[in-house]
């Protein structure tokens, strides 16, 4: 008789963008990290449809799982991937350039069964940011108007770091093509008969190790307010379904 596969407690995932390496020096304290945390684990590496970079052999060095994106390269691609593929009982989310400190993940673990949705949060008492001043003044009035503009029952709407339970995040389906998915999540993670249970951890979000930030600026700006348009009627969509 064969043996029944142990089910996984946590999974750990990065989706990841020519960060080969970030991951070299983040992986081995992920790696730490997680079996201090869960009797079983995986570390799931969400990479370009096709490497830009090393990455493969990077993750095969660690001995974590490297997957492909599916139906494109988009970061909404990325996180649609880690939807259909993370296993874990426990769901963290987390950036690949170093940005999100290892050694956070385990102010996150203690709240998991208390909890919905647990996230690392920059705009709570004791948060705070590392970035340009100017990155910290866009970020946070872009936080104040998603917040606001759909009733999202948290200060910190953008920040990716976050603990999932593993049947919600995989019930997920979500459509946003870029960083705007993270801000997607929320709004269909909150149940309809009930406020979503949300824990925010004060938390110092970092600067990126190596390389350059695939954030553009510009490119954000030209499509905020059609992003907060589409959420906003996604939300109504929800609440009158």
């Amino acid at each position: 008789m064969s043996e029944t596969p142990r089910a996984i407690e946590l999974s750990l995932v990065l989706p990841a963008y020519e960060e080969a390496e970030n991951l070299r020096m983040l992986l081995p304290k992920l790696r730490e990290a997680a079996a201090s945390l869960a009797s079983s684990s995986e570390i799931l590496v969400v990479d370009t449809e096709t490497p830009h970079d090393d990455t493969p052999q990077v993750c095969q060095e660690n001995g974590v799982r490297y997957i492909p994106r599916s139906g494109g390269s988009s970061y909404g691609d990325a996180i649609r991937t880690a939807v259909g593929n993370a296993a874990g009982r426990y769901v963290i989310l987390m950036d690949a350039d170093g940005s999100h400190d290892p050694g956070f993940l385990p102010q996150l673990w203690q709240f998991r069964d208390q909890y919905d949705l647990v996230i690392a949060s920059r705009y709570v008492p004791g948060g705070k940011t590392d970035n340009p001043a100017i990155l910290i003044v866009l970020s946070l009035v872009v936080n104040i108007v998603f917040r606001i503009v759909l009733n999202l029952n948290c200060h910190d709407v953008s920040n990716s770091f976050r603990l999932y339970h593993g049947d919600h995040f995989r019930a997920l389906k979500l459509q946003s093509s870029n960083f705007e998915i993270v801000e997607e999540i929320l709004i269909k993670l909150t149940p309809p008969d009930r406020p979503l249970r949300i824990k925010e951890v004060p938390f110092t979000f970092q600067k990126r190790w190596k390389g350059k930030t695939k954030r553009n600026l510009m490119a954000f700006a030209l499509t905020y307010l059609a992003t907060l348009y589409r959420l906003h009627r996604l939300k109504h969509a929800m609440k009158n379904a």
